[in-house]
């Protein structure tokens, strides 16, 4: 099985849209005009949940920051038992710092008075800089505010990540989903910042793309593609470059326990970050998330989570949960990604307990695009 890099081909790839600048705004136009819990500034493309007045008075407020075209992440992901907020960028781009701290502003209440806000973004460069600004200024005029940036990746290895770490993908929803139960149920920003860098220190994601992705500049737009019978195993959510390319394209039985070794591996040490136990004793429950990267149909992510069930059993695991669905998108990228939770050892002494930590994941949610 071949694992050099192979030369890139290109094809046309169509994306109905009116504008490229003005994409985003109509797409979170039309996120918010149909579903009455949700509203939107904008100005500062920013979706809210439409209690926000009322809900920032007495609880901590979330908000998850991103570039467009990840879509339904973060807007399809704000309301009850979720995020208060999303704040866009356009397409593969960071929001900038300006929009980012009129969002804190709007999740903490006039009066002064708040438990604060927690904002999220994933571990990219512009992101982290950005947020860093906003929350410096936010800091400085009085706001209450916890940073969580979240890496997940485990294809970008230690060696290669060094200082800057790992890239952001999935993982998020898993930490956020857990963090923001708490944050509805009243608790300190503390206690639910707490928890989301837990939970997201105990996830682990590796994506797998049979096709990369094609900014929509225009209508028809010119798409890089991978060679024939040639997938490539950890490429980015915006088309970095992978682990490796595999051709020919290996079995989906034989993908997807290459792909559930690279999250379960303790012995790997440039890889191994997610902190299982190596006897498995203690923390052998898992939640198992599948992820389409855009164009990967339910039909197909459903026969993965199958054989990925099988091999996580294999392995002595249990999977506790799952869920599956286009949560984390790369625009239309033909793709998947297999995010995987470490659940509290039953032993405790952990930041949850496995029973709590269940009880934060089953929360009902009033959002778009969960799927519970």
């Amino acid at each position: 099985m071949a694992t050099e890099t192979l030369p890139q081909q290109t094809k046309e790839t169509v994306h109905f849209i009116n504008d490229s600048g003005n994409a985003v705004d109509e797409a979170l136009t039309g996120l918010t005009e149909h579903n009455p819990y949700l509203s939107y500034s904008p100005t500062h493309k920013i979706v809210y949940r439409s209690d926000l007045a009322t809900f920032r008075n007495d609880h901590v407020t979330t908000i998850g920051c991103a570039g467009g075209g990840h879509e339904p992440m973060f807007g399809g992901f704000v309301g009850r038992n979720f995020l208060s907020a999303y704040v866009s960028g356009v397409v593969f781009a960071s929001p900038t710092a300006r929009q980012m701290f009129e969002a804190i502003k709007l999740c903490q209440p006039l009066s002064g008075k708040s438990k604060g806000t927690m904002m999220v973004v994933g571990n990219y460069t512009g992101d982290i800089l950005n947020a860093g600004l906003a929350i410096t200024r936010a800091t400085a005029a009085g706001y209450n505010v916890q940073f969580v940036p979240v890496g997940d990746d485990v294809a970008v290895g230690r060696k290669k990540g060094g200082k800057v770490g790992r890239r952001g993908l999935s993982g998020h929803l898993i930490a956020l989903k857990c963090a923001c139960a708490l944050a509805q149920r009243g608790e300190t920003l503390e206690r639910v910042a707490e928890v989301m860098k837990y939970v997201a220190g105990n996830v682990g994601t590796i994506g797998v793309a049979f096709d990369r992705v094609a900014l929509p500049n225009g209508i028809l737009t010119e798409l890089q593609t991978l060679p024939p019978d040639t997938i490539e195993l950890g490429m980015g959510a915006h088309g970095e470059p992978g682990l490796q390319q595999i051709s020919p394209t290996p079995s989906p039985f034989d993908l997807t326990k290459r792909m559930i070794s690279l999250l379960t591996n303790t012995s790997d040490t440039d890889r191994a970050f997610i902190p299982f136990s190596n006897d498995r004793s203690d923390d052998n429950e898992v939640v198992l998330l599948l992820n389409s990267l855009g164009s990967t149909s339910d039909e197909v992510l459903a026969r993965f989570a199958e054989l990925g069930i099988e091999e996580l059993e294999g392995q002595g695991f249990k999977v506790d949960r799952l869920t599956l669905g286009p949560l984390v998108t790369s625009l239309k990228m033909s793709g998947f990604g297999f995010t995987l939770w470490r659940l509290p050892g039953k032993n405790g002494g952990e930041a949850l307990s496995r029973e709590g930590a269940l009880e934060l994941w089953d929360s009902p949610v009033e959002v778009v695009a969960w799927r519970q």
